[in-house]
């Protein structure tokens, strides 16, 4: 999958821009806060239908205007395609692909393909179950609409369950027939919705795991191993069950106790766990074979490799990770931006100001 152009009108510092990457390795350096990032998070938008640094998507619009608008042109097995993507100061969203308005963003989301490293990444082992999930959930929603569309009922429902034990506790009252009646009908939808999740979930950990033992394997010159395991899906009887049988202490919480929202992936190195026993070293190289095996994982998929998108990731990393992750991307396209004018590709750019300049 080859990104081959990508324009840009009042996205983030961005007035306007056209870019066109060259289909192996490009590079955009320049000094911080001049347009490196946004140039990265453009393209990944496009991938997951949401910034990967925005807490709201307004953020996304440049001062001052009042809406951004960001088009890809992209080739895959089949051809040539384009989609883009607009936002509105007040969070109205379009999508649209080949020219035809897509409602839905499970319509839009599994077009183009992108694996993103940024120092965030790095993470992926040391910090809490939230990220190991947001990871999971964006990783796995590239791959299958059905996935996305499911996820996103699950935490629609959720906030309705949620909403109904916080009015609970508010209120002072317990449990009674009113109450159960109506917290089942949200438990018996948000049971099956889990159902599919855990399942999604766990099958993709199994692939994650025999990638990323060959990887980290082969980084650490078979030094270190890797075991990687996310817990065995239930039925939805089950998950129903688990969502009725705690109701007093979830009135007390205000919130639902239990359920996939809650789950974590375990990550052990050398049969520790990695959180808590593996060196910052180890953490790190455990993140990098999990994102590179993440790559490999949609190439089996879709039968060719995501773009590689690398944010600032190099210059966390000492050398011998460094060369290792250059060369298992050789041979695909890959985005990198950089402080430093020490890293070569077959396109530079140089960034200021929003502006994207071809370097010799």
């Amino acid at each position: 999958m080859i990104c081959k152009s990508i324009e840009y009108f009042n996205f983030r510092n961005i007035e306007s821009a056209h870019i066109e990457p060259s289909p192996g390795v490009n590079v955009f350096f320049g000094n911080n806060a001049e347009g490196k990032t946004n140039a990265v998070e453009g393209i990944y938008l496009f991938s997951c239908g949401r910034s990967f640094r925005a807490h709201a998507d307004s953020e996304m619009i440049r001062f001052g205007e009042k809406k951004c608008f960001v088009k890809l042109v992209y080739s895959d097995l089949s051809g040539e395609k384009k989609l883009d993507f607009s936002m509105l100061a007040n969070g109205k969203r379009s999508c649209r692909k080949n020219g035809i308005q897509l409602s839905r963003l499970s319509e839009f989301v599994g077009n183009f393909h992108a694996v993103l490293f940024c120092p965030e990444h790095l993470s992926i082992v040391k910090e809490g179950p939230s990220v190991r999930r947001s990871f999971l959930d964006m990783a796995i929603s590239q791959l299958s609409p059905v996935y996305l569309g499911t996820l996103q009922r699950y935490n629609s429902i959720l906030r309705q369950r949620n909403s109904l034990l916080k009015q609970r506790m508010f209120s002072g009252k317990g449990v009674d027939r009113e109450f159960t009646d109506m917290i089942e009908i949200w438990s018996d939808q948000l049971a099956e919705e889990a159902e599919y999740i855990s399942k999604a979930r766990y099958e993709y950990v199994k692939k994650l795991e025999e990638k990323t033992k060959a990887v980290l394997s082969d980084m650490t010159q078979k030094k270190d191993s890797i075991e990687i395991s996310y817990s065995k899906p239930v039925d939805k009887s089950v998950f129903f069950e688990k969502f009725t049988s705690s109701l007093d202490r979830e009135i007390k919480a205000g919130g639902t106790l239990y359920g996939i929202h809650r789950d974590d992936m375990t990550i052990k190195v050398n049969e520790k766990d990695a959180r808590s026993f593996s060196s910052q070293g180890q953490q790190r190289s455990a993140a990098l074979a999990m994102k590179l095996s993440e790559g490999e994982i949609v190439r089996d998929d879709i039968g060719e490799y995501p773009v590689f998108l690398l944010d600032d990731i190099l210059s966390e990393l000492d050398d011998s990770r460094k060369s290792y992750i250059l060369k298992g991307l050789s041979e695909r396209q890959v985005i990198i931006t950089s402080c430093g004018n020490d890293i070569g590709g077959e396109k530079r750019f140089y960034v200021s100001g929003g502006r994207y300049s071809l370097a010799e």
